[in-house]
């Protein structure tokens, strides 16, 4: 499960080279790479035209830019005259894919845990998207992707994805746990297709929606999985983290920030000095950086307000008291205020 000194190494290398842009897990292209080799076309050749090394499909943890693999989807599209092809690839993915990642899912005791270790290393396989999970106050299950700002993936990147999500319940060992709806943003595809989109998703599409979501009942996603084993998820869990952990030197400081900004707003709005502080640089060091990265503290407070607003709004039934406070506004008033300068609506127009 170890990496050697020299492929721990190479990847640091690697990563330092793709530093803030928008990356991917090159194994996940594995599946892409099948497919064109099962329909008699040279696989190799179209990689390397897309600036895409093919051997590194074999190594663990190597990646791929977003961009370049959005460049490839779309000459793979164009070659196959497939608008389902990002369908098609799934069946060549296993959860060794995935490699540490897609074994611990493995391990899990329902397919809502399983989300949950997708969710908490998601960075591993893409940081051009998170995933946000929760419960409706009808007690529907919602996984949610939100795309990294000015991360484009293909859209039948994003096809794959989400089909390879609403088929975890059978790759787990149980069928029968499928979503209820699938909701993409994409447009519809041609009619002949559609009948095709509705058998991999194993679920009615929704096309044209303003979000990336699956909604599974809560007895869908809480229902005893066979293969659950705690012990050996929590090691392979263990393998992950080191993972990311070799990942986050690359991460943007804005990225960095994002999460680190999440977990403080409870307390209040964090400050310059504070952030430099759990940055371990000086406060002009970090305005200067995050000016590079055209950004500032402020703008990395608001869009994670405005996101966790969103969420906790339309997928839970807190008190907008207790969603003010916990974003870190003074009251209710000035949650309001923002809510409106964001989405045009109040709060309680948004939960309507």
């Amino acid at each position: 499960m170890h990496d050697t000194p020299r492929q721990q190494h190479d990847f640091a290398r690697q990563m330092n080279k793709l530093g803030n842009t928008p990356t991917a897990l090159s194994s996940w292209m594995w599946g892409l790479a099948q497919e064109l080799i099962q329909r008699g076309l040279d696989a190799k050749t179209l990689f390397e035209q897309c600036g895409l090394d093919f051997a590194l499909l074999n190594q663990p943890e190597a990646r791929y830019t977003v961009a370049k693999t959005t460049d490839l989807w779309n000459k793979a599209v164009e070659l196959t005259g497939d608008e389902a092809l990002g369908l098609k690839v799934v069946k060549h993915i296993t959860p060794a894919t995935f490699h540490a990642v897609g074994l611990s899912v493995l391990a899990s005791e329902n397919l809502e845990q399983a989300f949950q270790r997708m969710s908490r290393f998601i960075d591993l396989i893409t940081d051009a998207s998170q995933m946000k999970l929760g419960f409706t106050v009808q007690g529907e299950f919602v996984v949610e992707i939100l795309l990294r700002e000015g991360a484009l993936p293909a859209t039948q990147s994003i096809d794959g994805f989400m089909a390879l999500l609403a088929n975890s319940g059978k790759g787990l060992g149980d069928p029968t746990l499928t979503p209820l709806r699938v909701e993409l943003k994409r447009a519809a595809p041609s009619a002949d297709l559609l009948p095709v989109f509705e058998r991999y998703f194993g679920a009615p599409v929704q096309y044209g929606c303003d979000h990336l979501r699956l909604t599974y009942t809560k007895q869908a996603v809480q229902t005893r999985l066979k293969g659950g084993n705690a012990f050996v998820a929590e090691h392979l869990d263990q393998a992950s983290q080191a993972a990311i952990d070799r990942i986050k030197p690359s991460a943007s400081l804005a990225m960095q920030l994002s999460q680190w900004v999440r977990a403080q707003l409870a307390t209040g709005t964090p400050g310059i000095e504070d952030a430099a502080s759990h940055l371990n640089m000086s406060a002009r060091n970090l305005q200067r950086k995050l000016a590079e990265e055209n950004t500032t503290l402020g703008q990395i407070i608001d869009e994670v307000r405005q996101v966790e607003a969103k969420n906790r709004l339309k997928l839970t039934q807190d008190p907008i008291l207790n969603i003010a406070l916990d974003l870190g506004f003074s009251d209710s008033s000035s949650f309001s205020r923002a809510c409106k300068r964001w989405f045009g609506k109040s709060p309680s127009e948004l939960r309507q």
